[in-house]
């Protein structure tokens, strides 16, 4: 584990570009310096929260806050390796708490609804299925595949083969594929009654 160059106490997560130089930064390092440069006033916020999902199980998240020029940027990861994972994006002079607000919300819709399911078939192999003909899910890096990703859906990580299986039950018809910014709402579809619509 890198230390951060500036506290030398945590983990750092960011490297930092300057004119001549570079450094490697911790979260809070990182954000102590932005903040002065951009003259934001970081308000004190939650670090973690803990939400029900569909199923009642209780997911706790960690809260990362990052400012730039472009607005302040706020994550919630789950804190299990490929959870969930949700963000939100705001102006730099916006009430940072109705933005933290704003991302729990996007969390508790997130894993409120399940999209697919699983199960074993009699002869012992595992099944997955997409309800009600869409998804959405986060494409992640897969260490294990050539340059095929992995798909987070409902907090759990699906390989681009799985995908693709789970997408042989609808042979046949169209699908649509709609790519979305992290800190975006996704639309919800509605889709035609004849099953032609999978939004991943």
């Amino acid at each position: 584990m890198d230390l951060c160059e500036r506290c030398e106490l945590s983990e750092a997560k960011i490297r930092l570009h300057m004119e001549s130089d570079s450094m490697h930064l911790c979260n809070d390092c990182y954000n102590e310096l932005m903040a002065e440069d951009l003259d934001v006033t970081l308000q004190p916020l939650l670090e973690t929260f803990s939400i029900k999902d569909y199923q009642g199980i209780s997911r706790t998240f960690l809260v990362e806050r990052r400012p730039d020029p472009m607005g302040i940027f706020l994550e919630a990861s789950e804190t299990i390796e490929f959870g969930y994972k949700f963000a939100v994006h705001g102006e730099l002079d916006c009430d940072q708490q109705a933005l933290l607000n704003k991302l729990i919300d996007k969390a508790q819709i997130g894993i409120g609804k399940q999209q697919v399911k699983s199960g074993v078939f009699p002869n012992g192999q595992p099944y997955h299925t997409i309800m009600n003909d869409q998804f959405t899910g986060l494409i992640e890096y897969d260490e294990t595949a050539e340059g095929l990703p992995l798909v987070i859906i409902d907090g759990k990580p699906f390989s681009w083969e799985e995908v693709g299986r789970m997408l042989m039950t609808y042979e046949g018809f169209q699908m649509k594929l709609e790519v979305y910014d992290f800190t975006d709402d996704v639309p919800e579809g509605s889709g035609p009654p004849n099953k032609n619509k999978t939004v991943m």
